[in-house]
């Protein structure tokens, strides 16, 4: 059960003394330095035996291969977020080189629909004429080679 309280009243109707200041201060001393003493014995380091060294050794251990391999943990992942990074850079740098060709592709192809090109690749390559015009036809440095006795290999 529990223990009840005295009331205030009852109690300083039980304690209706008179004290003396300097017999307070030396009681409260007195308790101060037993509090003090009793803390003291708490701090005290005790000797530990074989078996709780090896349980504190144990304990260590465990929380350095822990710490270790959460070490590890942390230290892959900024691994893997550094290289793909670094992956990232490069396919911009790619992208940005295919943009580049691609919009060179289609300028040579707006170039390659129009008239005067096609005109100019059937004059030459193909050695059309327009009606009424005279083609002259003269042998290529590499046929001049030939006739002179020289053979390709």
């Amino acid at each position: 059960m529990r223990k009840r309280k005295k009331l205030r009243s009852r109690e300083y109707k039980n304690n209706s003394r008179v004290i003396s200041i300097e017999e307070a201060r030396q009681e409260r001393k007195r308790k101060r330095d037993e509090a003090a003493k009793r803390n003291n014995r708490r701090k005290v380091k005790k000797t530990l035996t074989q078996r709780q060294a090896i349980k504190k050794a144990r304990r260590r251990m465990v929380y350095f291969f822990i710490s270790f391999f959460i070490l590890i943990i942390i230290g892959i992942s900024i691994f893997n977020i550094v290289s793909l990074k670094l992956a990232e850079a490069r396919v911009m740098e790619e992208q940005q080189e295919l943009l580049n060709k691609k919009a060179m592709l289609e300028s040579i192809y707006i170039q390659v629909n129009s008239p005067e090109y096609i005109e100019q690749q059937a004059r030459h390559q193909l050695r059309m004429i327009k009606p009424e015009e005279i083609l002259y036809v003269l042998p290529d440095e590499d046929e001049k080679e030939n006739k002179g006795g020289i053979v390709p290999n």
